[in-house]
């Protein structure tokens, strides 16, 4: 192989010194960069065809660089569930006793594609006439809309009013529990795994 050409590996061309010295020690063909252009041809077998000269672009035919401005700032674009945990984070601040925070825990919070809101509270455990002020204010802050409406179903518990007395959930806890002994039975699911709690 003449000693006075190169080869380029991501064309398989061959070049000869004048062309690459004149394209800046890029391949002429494929507009390579150096660290792509070699002495001899290592990575072909000895089956594999040999390299040829290479055929130079046409002025016409120029690679135009591609530049990719890239924004190194993070970037919101705010998702349905992003919209729902705030809102429930929110509930939770409204909430002044145990028994709103259950209220909280258990509003189902609907996000539409508009990042729309419909908030559906429990009625045992999230009085009717609550306004929860600081999920309105988020809505505010987003720029969304909010609905609220109630639901009824059967409580969690019996005695749903216990938690509104105290803040405390361990309170709410042993105050529920001494209800259902002194004016019920207090059973515990055998298939309950405590360490999946």
């Amino acid at each position: 192989m003449n000693s006075q050409t190169d080869q380029c590996l991501h064309c398989d061309a061959e070049i000869t010194g004048p062309q690459i010295a004149g394209n800046q020690w890029h391949c002429p063909g494929c507009g390579t960069s150096p660290i792509n252009i070699f002495p001899d041809a290592f990575w072909l077998g000895p089956n594999d065809e040999k390299p040829v000269p290479v055929q130079p672009r046409a002025e016409r035919q120029e690679i135009e660089p591609i530049v990719s401005i890239v924004d190194p700032r993070p970037r919101l674009e705010l998702n349905s569930d992003q919209v729902a945990h705030l809102i429930r984070a929110a509930l939770f601040e409204d909430a002044t006793n145990a028994s709103e925070r259950m209220g909280a825990s258990l509003a189902e919070i609907w996000v539409d594609d508009d990042l729309a809101v419909v908030v559906s509270f429990e009625d045992h455990y999230w009085p009717e006439d609550k306004e929860p002020t600081a999920a309105i204010e988020v809505a505010a802050v987003l720029e969304i809309k909010i609905e609220l409406e109630v639901t009824w179903s059967d409580p969690l518990f019996a005695w749903p009013g216990l938690g509104t007395v105290t803040q405390s959930t361990v309170e709410y806890a042993r105050l529920m529990l001494d209800a259902y002994r002194s004016h019920g039975t207090v059973e515990q699911s055998k298939d309950t795994d405590s360490s999946a709690i």
